[in-house]
């Protein structure tokens, strides 16, 4: 199959687990024979002169990665801001960028990851093209990006047309100028007013992420649920051969460091210790923090001092994905502290592969993951319980030990990526057989469940 993947971010130019995942998918697509491009955006490559970011094509993983498309900011934005015109021109620069890569690659099916930060006209263009499309679901971006019917796309362009921006004495020349415009634009096949077309197959990393679109009035012809996977071979280890200091445990926190995250959980839980247990502990924070989640950062090293933590906590900044299966096997146990609506947090099930007993606040699909290796859950931003749990943790290592063995068999059992990415090609398949039997899809895995 010829197979083109939209993401907004892709390796080696990243910031979370869905753009992780996203590149393991192509890569193991790839490996199976497949003719995979990805398009993305031009996150994190150099600035030219005059603002325009550099567009690049490079080969990932021997792909071709096509960095095209102009990136946003990330999250909602208000449909009325100064930045208006502009970001029309980038917008529809992209859709034709999108039609320049649809003409020239001719997929058999278009596999959208994460679109938020980037233009959801894209969505209308394939829509237009009758090409079969399938989403892979891990966040609300199309809960507040696009709408139900696609409303919340449609407004931006409805708000150009009929010249709804600027200062309002101009707004009837505005709306003479936009609709020359449009007519220019739809002459050029580009749609700018219908956003209200269905994907093929929407397919959720958890049940708790198809849940929450349901409830904002998402709901899709076809949808399934599919856990996200991880690659064995670069992340098992038996637990047998994991390294033990039976005097010292060492936790581990990894991912982005922002308030919902909660590390400052965790460091208040360390708090909460008595002095006997905090010297049996050693703490490694893995992870940055980005923009404005600076001074969130700032405010938790600062507790870090003022609960005289500095010797037992070490901020080890951003690790580089390729390093982190060594982390997880020199850590005894992961602290997963999130209370964001996780989809399925990538770094619970790495751990859990990689032999680490891992503790959850159970967040969105984190609870998920929970109940699949029966994990200790702990309430969000119960520092209290948290150190309670790892009082427990310190003196009782058998019970280290059978959280770690639980966990990593549910893992291997359900949460591999040779398992995902079977299931996942043959769902592809079907939908370039038929892309109409729709209702059909999915129903042959015993990990998928499908509506």
């Amino acid at each position: 199959m010829k197979i083109l993947i939209i993401s907004n971010l892709y390796p080696p130019r990243f910031l979370g687990g869905y753009e992780i995942r996203c590149a393991q998918v192509a890569e193991a697509l790839h490996r199976r024979g497949h003719d995979v491009r990805v398009l993305t955006s031009v996150f994190g490559l150099p600035v030219k002169f005059g603002g325009r970011f550099q567009q690049a094509t490079e080969s990932v993983g021997g792909i071709r990665v096509d960095r095209l498309l102009h990136n946003y900011s990330f999250g909602p934005q208000p449909p009325y801001r100064p930045w208006m015109l502009f970001q029309a021109m980038r917008e529809l620069s992209d859709a034709r960028n999108l039609v320049e890569v649809l003409s020239e690659f001719e997929p058999d099916i278009v596999n959208c990851w994460n679109l938020n930060g980037i233009a959801k006209l894209l969505l209308a263009v394939l829509q237009s093209r009758n090409i079969p499309t399938v989403h892979w679901i891990e966040d609300s971006w199309m809960i507040n990006d696009y709408g139900p019917a696609g409303e919340k796309a449609a407004q931006f362009w409805c708000a150009i047309w009929e010249g709804c921006w600027g200062p309002s004495v101009l707004r009837q020349i505005f709306k003479q100028i936009g609709n020359r415009w449009e007519a220019r634009v739809a002459r050029k096949g580009l749609p700018t007013r219908s956003f209200s077309g269905q994907p093929a197959l929407v397919s959720f990393v958890s049940e708790y992420m198809r849940t929450i679109y349901s409830d904002a009035g998402l709901r899709f012809p076809a949808s399934s649920v599919q856990f996200g996977g991880i690659p064995r071979d670069r992340f098992y280890v038996p637990l047998a051969e994991k390294p033990r200091q039976e005097r010292l445990l060492k936790v581990l926190y990894a991912g982005q460091i922002s308030s919902d995250r909660g590390l400052h959980t965790l460091v208040e839980a360390l708090g909460w210790l008595d002095p006997s247990s905090q010297r049996q502990v050693s703490v490694t924070v893995a992870g940055i923090a980005t923009g404005i989640h600076d001074n969130y950062y700032r405010q938790v090293v600062s507790r870090v001092r003022d609960l005289g933590l500095t010797e037992m906590v070490r901020f080890a900044g951003k690790v580089g994905h390729d390093d982190m299966a060594r982390l997880y096997k020199n850590h005894d146990l992961l602290v997963f502290t999130s209370t964001r609506p996780e989809g399925l947090p990538l770094v619970m099930a790495e751990a859990m592969v990689a032999g680490c007993a891992v503790v959850t606040t159970g967040s969105g699909g984190a609870q998920e993951i929970a109940d699949l290796g029966q994990l200790p859950v702990f309430p969000k931003g119960d520092s209290r319980a948290l150190a309670q749990l790892l009082e427990q943790l310190v003196t009782n290592h058998d019970l280290l030990r059978e959280i770690a063995e639980r966990g990593q068999v549910a893992a291997l059992r359900e949460l591999t990526l040779e398992g995902m990415i079977e299931s996942w090609e043959c769902t592809l398949a079907q939908l370039v057989r038929s892309p109409s039997c729709r209702q059909e899809l999915c129903v042959q895995s015993p990990r998928r469940r499908t509506r």
